[in-house]
Order: structure tokens, then C-alpha cells, then sequence
């Protein structure tokens, strides 16, 4: 039997929206927007040269090597620094994005632990880049490029793996798979065309996988960049922020060390000009999380057989 996600109607009304579709139900338009991982590729040129990368990398082979000698089972995803790979990156301290959870791989430059704890947390494993193939292209314009010849380098990654068996399927057949697939799961809700269904497509790759890597995933995609301007009625900004520590604050309870639900936090207490406000949506929030994560923990038991969420959430 399929749960329905049922929620008390509160001021957090975008919730009553989001997660009244049943958990394991989703539309089945098309889409034609992919956000899967880049394939292996080619050399494009018939002279090939292999550049250095300007970030901090190891070469394809000593990335394997460092692979081989680490247990990944051993690696606590709670050790790893995940603001500093940001930082690593040039990503500002109060910058959302997170280049793991978009899949940047062609930055290279991720560690075996990062790359072992990232997987320990996600259904589909992270594909780093090990090598590059680098080529010259003429881009037209007398006098550019590094000799002035109208030349430039461009270089394509190759990545450690093939892209995932599922990233070509058309959507409909993605969600006839996420019924029982939490791979199909994650990666039907990337192609999804409502954020309605995206959600109950995390979810449900989340309660399949007994990990929360698919909440962090849709939150990254879906809720990194909350429009504030003045033109914008407070009550959207109200919603998306609410809804925003809401996600952050259901990934805290199941564990995920990337969860970071203050800044949500921050931001809804700047969109509301009474702290009365804040503190009575801030309860109404917490309430929406117990709910949801009742339902969850039903819906993991009633489709798995597993009791993993009701146990954090009962500890």
C-alpha cells in the first residue's frame, strides 16, 4: 500500500503542497533537462596532449592506488571537512553549493576518503575524474590564444567510470523502476519536471537506501538559491526558507554531517520582521519534521521491512 504523506495545514503552506503526493506515486511527464554525469570521453583531436590541471589533483593513478589501500567501510563521513572542500574550490564559506553534490568531478582533485565517504551517504557513487584529454581548437579570432595563433587549449575530462546504466532511460520508465530502484529513484527525480515530485522522488530513494544523501542531493538542486529581493513577496521568501530548514532539519535527524540547518534558520529570521513570527514558524516547521518523519519511518517499514529511520528518530 502506498503511504500518503499527509501534513497538518500550518503557516509553512508550501509544505501542504510539496508533500501531499503520495510517496511512492509520481507524475510521468517527460523531461527533457539532465542533470546525470558526464560520460567518458574521446580525444577529439588525432594529436592529444595531456594537460596539467590549475587545481590540486591526484594523477588517475594514484587516485586508484589511494582507493585500493582504504577500507571504505572504515570511513566516517562525519571526519570529513566538507565546508574546506568547498573552500578548496574557491566556494565562499556562505556560498550553498556544494561541488560533490553537483557531481563537479571534472574539477578533480577529490581525495579517496572524500570520495569513500561521499558514497557511504549516496545511493549513486560519485564517478571522479582521473585523467584529461587536451586538445587545440581554433577559436576564430586572429591574435588569441596562449600564441597569439588563434588557437586555444581545451581539455575533456575522463572520468573513473562509465556513466550510470540509468542516466539514457526516458522518465517514464525511471519511474516504473523507482518503485523498487533507488538509483532509478535519484535519478528520476533530476528529471522530474514538478519539485512536487522531485521531492517525493528523494524521499523515496532515501527511505529505499536507508541514506540521506538523496534529501542533500534535491536540496543542493532545488532550494541552494532563494530569490530575496524587494520585489519579491515576503510570504515566497517566508515559504522557501521555512521549507529549506525543514529539508535541512529531516537530513540533520537522519544523520547526514552536511545538514546545516542554522544558516536555513538565518535566513528565515531576516525574512520575518517579528521574532514572534519566527518563533512560532520555526515550532511549526519542527512539527512538519516529526511528520514526516513519521511517515517515512512508515513507509520504510511497510516497503523494505526496515526500522532504521524509527530508530533515529526514537533514540
Amino acid at each position: 500500500m502506498k503511504k500518503n504523506l499527509k501534513i497538518a495545514t500550518i503557516s509553512v503552506a508550501v509544505f501542504a503542497g510539496l508533500l501531499v503526493a503520495y510517496l511512492g506515486g509520481y507524475e510521468t511527464a517527460r523531461s527533457t533537462d539532465s542533470s546525470t554525469a558526464t560520460a567518458q570521453v574521446a580525444p577529439k583531436s588525432e594529436t592529444p596532449v595531456l594537460a596539467q590541471n590549475t587545481q590540486p589533483q591526484s594523477s588517475g593513478e594514484q587516485l586508484v592506488a589511494e582507493i585500493a589501500a582504504i577500507d571504505p567501510e572504515d570511513v566516517d563521513p562525519a571526519s570529513i571537512d566538507w565546508a574546506a572542500i568547498k573552500q578548496r574550490y574557491g566556494i565562499t564559506k556562505n556560498s550553498f553549493t556544494d561541488p560533490m553534490l553537483m557531481r563537479w568531478a571534472d574539477l578533480g582533485g577529490f581525495t579517496a576518503k572524500e570520495i569513500a565517504a561521499f558514497n557511504k551517504l549516496h545511493v549513486i557513487p560519485f564517478n571522479p575524474k582521473v585523467d584529461e584529454v587536451c586538445f587545440k581548437r581554433d577559436i576564430g579570432i586572429e591574435g588569441a590564444g596562449e600564441n597569439g595563433d588563434g588557437f586555444v587549449t581545451s581539455c575533456d575530462p575522463i572520468y573513473e567510470s562509465p556513466e550510470h546504466e540509468y542516466a539514457n532511460l526516458d522518465l517514464d520508465t525511471l519511474l516504473e523502476l523507482a518503485e523498487t530502484d533507488a538509483a532509478a529513484a535519484v535519478i528520476a527525480s533530476r528529471e522530474a519536471p514538478d519539485i512536487s515530485s522531485r521531492l517525493n522522488l528523494s524521499l523515496r530513494a532515501v527511505v529505499m537506501s536507508e541514506k540521506s544523501g538523496p534529501l542533500l542531493d534535491f536540496i543542493e538542486r532545488n532550494y541552494r538559491y532563494i530569490t530575496t529581493s524587494s520585489d519579491r513577496p515576503q510570504q515566497d521568501i517566508v515559504n522557501d526558507y521555512s521549507t529549506l530548514l525543514m529539508l535541512e532539519r529531516v537530513a540533520e535527524v537522519l544523520g547526514d554531517p552536511r545538514a546545516n540547518p542554522e544558516t536555513a534558520r538565518r535566513g528565515l529570521q531576516i525574512s520575518l520582521e517579528d521574532f514572534r513570527d519566527y518563533e512560532a514558524t520555526v515550532k511549526d516547521v519542527e512539527n512538519n519534521v516529526a511528520e514526516v518523519l513519521k511517515y517515512m519511518s512508515e513507509v520504510q517499514q511497510e516497503t523494505t521491512g526496515s526500522t532504521q529511520i524509527w530508530e533515529l528518530t526514537n533514540a
